[in-house]
């Protein structure tokens, strides 16, 4: 299966090079001669013992992924959950049998909360040493099981007991096993091995919709004997059969209308930048269409009136340009005499600049510092200039360059970063609940900003006149006025929901959701992706976006069923080619070993598949794993003209 940056092979099973156990090496040489000395005989015994994965539990760093991400919520009722490891042998370490090579010994076993008649029969994780593994209490079933070596009986190790009548139905059969598990390898674009390889283990049974669903990974080592099932070694139903769960992990299903999908699809984008309702007041809707909103206004002399306020996030590029430096902010106060109305926007920006710098009083001294002694350099360079001294005679200062810390402060406030929220989105209007609105930087607010931000120890007309030479030899405090950046902020459900989402920017209108060629449209650089709080997300891309792709990150790609016909409730699986690629083939209905609580028979899913593709070859759990994964999900916007 092919990805963007290269192929992912399904691989049926990785054995390892020795099972788990003891093992004796013996060494013998024998020394003869033809001579009459006698023939001797050196002999050496060595011991060693493999000690593979017994019982658990796995470690963080022992896992790669799970799928549903555990205490996640989300639409996952068609979703086998898989659990990922680092370890590529790890399944087949042991067998589910006396010699099954190439049966996994650990399997996935998904409870429903609605699975149990009472809360005392739900299973508990509970931790126990691994003397009191092996009960002889006559209700709990778990087979005689000696300790190998470096195993102790001290040793604490995780157990679920399960009554036998909420266990027989979800067990996976003897033939399902083959299905379970397989290895993923990369390979890069050139084919070669990429060095990562993991094992994963498939669920055989679909979550709990509208409620909490929980996945154990147990082991079911020696308990498929021979050809046979599980053995419950002759439980009755309200008997316990212990197992030894190695991890697990909850996650909830939530109503499809509240699917990723469905709720990104439905985000509110009329209008689709930063806006509050229209009025009509002619007047006044000039303004409200560019983005402004009337604010409270207290004006030195003590009194209050009403004025306009425009954040950096507008509906369009802004090309005005301002001769900086100014002496303070009431130079960049604007008046609307058609209504009577000061424009603010510009003078807060600048205000807030500075007062942002000087609320870091380390770097506000640093850059005052900096200032200065640019200011002298360039002081004497002037000197030496008007006094007309032979170049040799000069002594001038070399220049220094913008501190690290400095640069990386003015950098931030270009992509708006620590600017308090209220600044950004002034209206909640702006912003409704479960809505993305696109824009452009408004390059002017941020020039003011930044100005503002540069204007500490300014405060005569010779400082003034110094700031503007340093800002005319030095770049890292202006943005370029050719750059444009664009962006979107949404507020949403999915941002608190989701939180790894990622968002890919284009420069050119693409409506088709397919991949888009790179001949189409370019991948804008991402400048900034951040939380602004729990629910409300801001994106920042270098150039004019058209279009926005909002997906999920490749972990989210997952093993599962396809959607429920629309006229019935019958579960559907459309099928690949041999090389992962979209066919018009499908199954319908599913195969079930219980289809109240919809366990899938994964082996007569297998045999259905392999008659609908007869050209594919020997089906094993590699060609399986390839017919059951599913793509991430994404939703496309595309902003208009």
């Amino acid at each position: 299966m092919s990805t963007n940056t290269g192929t992912v092979k399904f691989i049926q099973f990785h054995q390892p090079p020795l099972e788990s156990g003891e093992y004796k090496i013996e060494i013998e040489q024998t020394i003869a001669s033809k001579d009459k000395i006698p023939s001797q005989k050196f002999s050496r015994e060595l011991t060693f013992a493999v000690t593979g994965e017994r019982f658990g539990p796995l470690s963080p760093e022992d896992i790669y992924a799970v799928f549903p991400p555990s205490d996640s919520l989300g639409e996952h009722s068609n979703v086998l959950p898989h659990i990922t490891v680092k370890r590529s042998t790890l399944p087949w370490e042991r067998y589910p049998g006396t010699n099954d090579e190439n049966l996994p010994w650990l399997v996935l076993l998904l409870f429903r909360e609605t699975d149990f008649e009472s809360e005392s029969d739900r299973p508990k994780p509970t931790s126990i040493t691994l003397e009191q593994l092996i009960t002889d209490e006559p209700n709990i079933k778990f087979p005689t099981m000696a300790l190998e070596v470096g195993q102790k009986d001290t040793e604490q190790v995780t157990v679920i007991d399960v009554k036998k009548k909420y266990l027989k139905d979800i067990l996976p059969t003897k033939a399902d096993l083959a299905y379970l598990a397989h290895v993923r390898q990369l390979e890069d674009a050139t084919r070669n091995f990429s060095g990562d390889e993991f094992a994963t283990i498939i669920c055989n049974r679909l979550p709990e919709p509208n409620g909490i669903s929980t996945v154990h990974l147990v082991s079911i080592e020696g308990r498929y004997p021979d050809e046979n099932n599980f053995d419950d070694m002759g439980a009755g139903d309200e008997d316990l059969i212990r197992l030894v769960s190695l991890a697990s992990w909850s996650f909830a299903c939530v109503d499809p209308d509240q699917s990723f999908t469905k709720l990104v699809q439905k985000l509110n984008r009329n209008p689709s930048f930063p806006r509050l309702p229209q009025t009509e007041h002619q007047e006044a809707e000039k303004f409200l269409a560019m983005g402004y909103i009337p604010l409270p206004h207290s004006l030195r002399q003590g009194s209050q009136t009403i004025s306009w306020y425009r954040s950096p996030l507008i509906g369009g590029f802004n090309s005005e340009t301002y001769n900086f430096p100014v002496k303070a902010s009431d130079e960049l106060l604007r008046y609307d005499s058609g209504l009577g109305l000061f424009d603010t926007s510009y003078s807060a920006a600048w205000q807030l600049g500075r007062m942002l710098t000087l609320q870091n009083q380390g770097l506000a001294i640093e850059l005052f510092n900096w200032k200065r002694e640019n200011a002298q350099s360039l002081k004497q360079l002037e000197d030496n200039v008007i006094n007309n001294l032979p170049l040799r005679s000069r002594q001038i200062r070399e220049e220094k360059p913008i501190p690290e810390k400095i640069e990386k402060w003015f950098k931030g406030l270009e992509l708006l970063q620590g600017i308090p929220f209220n600044y950004l989105v002034p209206d909640e209007r702006l912003l409704p609940i479960e809505s993305i609105r696109f824009f452009w930087v408004d390059s002017l607010w941020v020039d003011c900003l930044q100005d503002g931000a540069f204007s500490i120890g300014r405060v005569t007309e010779n400082s003034v006149e110094e700031d503007r030479k340093i800002r005319s030899t030095r770049r890292g405090f202006t943005r370029g006025i050719e750059q444009k950046i664009t962006g979107i902020v949404m507020r949403s459900q999915v941002v608190s929901g989701w939180p790894n989402l990622l968002i890919d920017g284009y420069d050119k209108a693409v409506a088709d959701l397919d991949s888009i060629d790179p001949s189409e449209a370019n991948l804008l650089p991402l400048l900034r992706m951040e939380k602004l709080a729990k629910d409300v997300l801001i994106c920042l891309f270098e150039g004019e976006v058209k279009t926005v792709d909002i997906h999920l990150q490749p972990e989210g790609m997952h093993f599962g069923l396809d959607a429920k016909e629309t006229d019935s409730s019958v579960w559907t699986k459309n099928l690949r080619n041999i090389n992962g690629e979209g066919t018009q083939l499908s199954i319908s209905p599913i195969p079930w070993n219980n289809e109240e609580k919809e366990v899938i028979n994964l082996e007569g899913l297998a045999t259905k598949i392999k008659e609908k593709l007869p050209d594919i070859g020997e089906f094993t759990s590699g060609q399986f794993a390839l017919q059951m994964i599913e793509g991430v999900q994404k939703v496309r916007f595309v902003i208009n003209e």
